[in-house]
Parts: structure tokens; C-alpha cells; sequence
């Protein structure tokens, strides 16, 4: 896996849209292709196999490589420098070369902006993964973290952290029906505000309540949300100061686009959980499912008006130039929504593993009947 330089990058920012995890995101200030994240030598592992498996790769966000430690002559020159925080980042990117080059990963150590050595700096670029953002192209992207599984260790948990994972889990929606909400934001179309959920909220949920906090996601202007207070609300783009919308459309996004979401993402996970039963080699433990839709209203017309064009042309023109037109064109196409298996510090490819863990098949599951009651509470209320 190939060390990764993007183009005029001369700065790591927070990730802003990060709405679970422990490991703080970052990404370039230049642009918002990928984002970066610490990463174990156990989970690089795991990414470089998944590359061999391309069925499964289309489900999970595409790695471009890591970040490693400099060289000594390299390390020398920054500490006579004592550069800052913006030019030890220019340096350590253009320091990243091939992946015959990579140094070994190191244990994950987490990023501290507060008193860090230079040495600890460099150990955590050394441990650092760039993976596709998988909210590029989004305008008001509404994000939501579940985490999958009734078991929320790995083999190599040591018995305090297993403990540890199995009070967490117990009591909550992980124990009964293998998923939780680790996190939402959701963007209000008609109060202009953003929700945003953290994991108290996810582990206060019961089998009897989860459905309407996901009912509170897909759809923000409910009753529903209204019922379920977000820990934070955000006056509109406070985070970032834009403003794509016109200002007097102040309307919810349709709900013919709403099903046509919830419909796709049902799909989407379905073959998720089928390549998943299929491949017990596939140890997942404590991943997450992402879920992304598109909370802009104006995005959402334009998306879907791409999409029906789209549609009508593939009506019209010949087998051969649609497999062309998709092959140059699919990764760049607007979307809706977007549906990936994230977090896979506790995951590996065993192929002696004979059976594929219940709990994870038991979430998938989980999902898919709630998502399928999400699209009769919309039919049934007009959500």
C-alpha cells in the first residue's frame, strides 16, 4: 500500500463531520478528498487484504496509503528547525514516499495537541492511514454511526478490556439487537440547524426506542426529532459559514427522495450482509456501519434530476456505451446517499474460520428490519 502525497498539502486540520470514535479525524485544509486517521498495524493489514477482495472492497473506503516516519536525516533537520505545527506537516507529507519505503507501523498512539514531543508527532504520522472521505461531494452531508455486533472485543482483548466491552454492551440495543448509535448529525432544512447526537444518546436507546431516534435522522423536520433532543444544535454552517441554500426555500427534502433513500440503503446493506454470511473468513469485530444522505434540499433536486436524466439516457443508448459511459463517469456521479463499513481496528481476514459471527449477522439485520419500519412510518404518517 503506497505512501500517499496529495497536491499542495501544507496543513492537517480536525475532520469536523466526525460524529464517533475515540481517534480524532483529520483531514487537508486544501481540500476534502480524504480524511486521516491513526491506524493499527492490524488494521492496515486488514485494508491491504481487502484490496485482493473487490466484492467486499466496494463497501468499505478505499485506502490510499499511510503516512510514515521520517528518516534521520529528515528527523535532524526538523528538530534544528524547530519548525511549526503547518510546516513539520509539509515536511512529513513530502517525506512520504513508495511503500518499500514504509517504515513498520507502530502500536496506535493517539494525537495530542497539547504538549507532544516531536518524537511523538512523527510516531503518530508514522501510524497515520489516508482513506477516501466518504462525505466528498455532499453539500449538508447527514452522517450517522452505528456500530455492529454483540460482541465488541477481539481474541486479542486482554481480560480487563474484555470486561470492559461486555458491561458497555450489556443492557444496551448491542446486547438485543447487535447495533447501537454511536453518533448522528442531521442538518434541519427548515430551521436551518444542525443535530447533533453522541453516543449517551445511542446507549440510552432500547429495542422499543431506537426506531424513533433513527426515525429522528432521516427525518429531521418530525415530530419524531422533536421528541428526541439532540445533545447540540447548530445555527446553520457554523462550522463552516456556508450558505448553498436559497434562503427562502425553506422546505423538507421530498419524500419520494426520502423512500428512494431509504429503499437504496436497505439494498445496499442487504449485500452487505449476504457477502458478510457468505465469507466467515471476514472477522468483524466493534465496526461500524456509516450511513450518509444528502440533508441539503437544493443538492437533493439537483442530485435527483442528474439522476433521472441519467436514467433516461441508459434508455437510449447502446449496452456497450453505457458500460463505457458508467466506467468514466460512476466515481464523479452526485448522490443521495452513500452506505459504508467503517472502523476495523479489531478485524482480520482468518481463513481457517469456519463460521461467521451471529452477533454481526444479527445487527445487519437489525438495520434492515428498522430501515424497512422507517419507510412504513414515512408511507403511514407522510414523513
Amino acid at each position: 500500500m503506497a505512501s500517499i502525497v496529495p497536491p499542495n498539502a501544507t496543513q492537517l486540520v480536525k475532520f469536523t463531520d466526525q460524529v464517533a470514535g475515540h481517534d480524532r479525524l483529520l483531514c487537508f485544509s486544501t481540500h476534502d478528498l480524504m480524511v486521516i486517521k491513526p491506524a493499527t498495524r492490524k488494521e492496515i493489514d486488514f485494508y491491504e487484504q481487502a484490496q485482493q477482495r473487490p466484492d467486499f472492497e466496494c463497501w468499505i473506503p478505499k485506502c490510499f496509503g499511510n503516512l510514515h516516519m521520517a528518516t534521520n536525516s529528515e528527523l535532524a533537520m526538523l528538530r534544528e528547525q524547530h519548525m511549526n505545527d503547518t510546516e513539520l506537516s509539509e515536511t512529513l507529507l513530502k517525506a512520504a514516499s513508495s511503500a518499500e519505503a514504509n517504515t513498520p507501523l507502530q502500536d496506535h498512539r493517539p494525537i495530542d495537541s497539547q504538549g507532544r514531543s516531536l518524537d511523538d508527532i512523527l510516531l503518530c504520522f508514522l501510524s497515520l492511514r489516508c482513506s477516501q472521505n466518504v462525505l466528498h461531494g455532499f453539500t449538508r452531508p447527514c452522517v450517522l454511526d452505528l456500530k455492529l455486533g454483540t460482541r465488541l472485543y477481539d481474541d486479542d482483548a486482554t481480560p480487563e478490556k474484555r470486561d470492559k466491552m461486555q458491561k458497555n454492551a450489556k443492557g444496551t440495543t448491542s446486547e438485543e439487537l447487535g447495533i447501537r448509535i454511536s453518533g448522528m448529525k442531521v442538518y434541519n432544512t427548515i430551521d436551518r440547524t444542525w443535530a447533533i447526537y453522541d453516543k449517551q444518546f445511542g446507549r440510552s436507546r432500547t429495542a422499543d426506542t431506537i426506531l424513533d431516534g433513527l426515525l429522528s435522522f432521516f427525518f429531521p423536520t418530525s415530530t419524531y426529532a422533536r421528541a428526541n433532543d439532540p445533545v447540540i444544535v447548530r445555527d446553520e454552517d457554523q462550522d463552516t459559514g456556508s450558505s448553498s441554500s436559497n434562503s427562502n426555500n425553506r422546505k423538507r427534502i421530498s419524500g419520494t427522495k426520502m423512500n428512494w433513500i431509504l429503499e437504496n440503503l436497505l439494498d445496499d446493506i442487504g449485500s452487505i450482509r449476504e457477502y458478510v454470511q457468505e465469507h466467515p473468513e471476514l472477522e468483524m469485530y466493534c465496526a461500524s456501519l456509516l450511513i450518509v444522505f444528502e440533508g441539503d434540499k437544493d443538492a437533493a433536486d439537483t442530485t435527483w434530476k442528474c439522476m433521472l436524466q441519467k436514467d433516461q439516457q441508459e434508455k437510449t443508448r447502446s449496452q456497450e456505451e453505457e458500460g463505457q459511459e458508467e466506467e468514466e463517469d460512476e466515481e464523479d456521479e452526485p448522490k443521495l446517499c452513500d452506505v459504508r463499513l467503517i472502523d476495523f481496528a479489531h478485524s482480520r481476514w482468518d481463513a481457517n474460520r469456519q463460521a461467521q459471527d451471529e452477533g454481526l449477522l444479527k445487527g445487519l439485520d437489525s438495520i434492515m428490519t428498522l430501515l424497512d419500519k422507517c419507510m412504513q412510518k414515512q408511507a403511514n404518517e407522510n414523513l
